[in-house]
């Protein structure tokens, strides 16, 4: 089942988003930079064939088919942007009932934000890895980062190719493989951009904020203990530590994430 495609004028541009299924009950699903809302797409899927709940991916202003940016932009103003398409959906009817937050890597520090900024709009907060980065981290990230860039040589895309495609974790088919790496050169040269906003946002101030109670899943990754200090950092979390999962978390092992979502929603 592919989603059915919609999009939403925003102050700041158009917004490409992903729609699976209807129900009383939604998740917005905030993709890790690169890639886009397609991420989602297997996760989203088996979700709404196995529950009740219905989803929704979006694509961040710069990736996908949304509105391309000529400059990087904050994670609040990501979260602002959301928000907008949101409160839209709500308006138009397109959107009833409770909404919920899912967010992978960037897609985490997003969801944090928008609950922040709109604590009775959102029902509750899922964080899938939390990219957490204390100031010295951030400044040293910040520092090595490198802007992507085209030229003539296929040179400039072996690097990802190699982690798409070439190292992906066994099981995921090439088909998809090829889908996410396309999702990647697509968003090129701007790709950077989400993660510039990531190594500026900081988390060890924002997540004390949170006023939900995030259901926090954890996996193995370069991201395991930053996802234990963002855990510490907020005031009551239900944890999940997903000792046996590492890589393709959203293509291998949806009915983990799918089960443990769905107790955490009541649904």
């Amino acid at each position: 089942m592919m989603g059915m495609n919609f999009y939403t004028e925003t102050t700041m541009g158009q917004v490409h988003g992903r729609k699976y299924g209807e129900s009383n009950q939604t998740i917005i699903c905030l993709h890790p930079m690169p890639y886009s809302g397609g991420y989602y797409d297997t996760f989203c899927t088996n979700l709404v064939s196995q529950t009740n709940i219905a989803a929704i991916s979006l694509d961040m202003l710069g990736y996908g088919q949304s509105s391309t940016i000529k400059e990087p932009v904050s994670i609040e103003d990501y979260a602002i942007n959301v928000i907008e398409v949101i409160k839209s959906l709500k308006d138009s009817k397109e959107l009833p009932g409770k909404i919920s937050l899912l967010g992978f890597h960037t897609g985490s520090a997003i969801a944090n934000e928008i609950a922040i900024h709109e604590p009775e709009l959102i029902d509750k907060v899922i964080f899938v890895t939390y990219p957490f980065f204390d100031a010295e981290k951030r400044e040293e990230l910040l520092g090595s980062q490198t802007k992507g860039s085209i030229d003539e040589s296929i040179d400039c895309l072996k690097g990802m190719w190699e982690f798409t495609i070439t190292n992906r974790s066994e099981g995921i088919s090439i088909e998809r493989a090829y889908e996410n790496f396309i999702d990647q050169v697509k968003n090129m040269p701007v790709s950077w951009y989400g993660f510039y906003s990531m190594f500026n946002y900081p988390s060890e101030e924002r997540l004390p904020l949170l006023q939900h109670v995030p259901l926090i899943i954890n996996d193995v990754s370069s991201l395991t203990e930053p996802t234990k200090i963002a855990m510490s950092l907020v005031e009551n979390s239900e944890y999940v530590e997903l000792s046996d999962v590492k890589g393709g978390i959203f293509e291998l092992n949806t009915d983990q994430i799918i089960s443990h979502v769905s107790s955490y929603l009541g649904s």
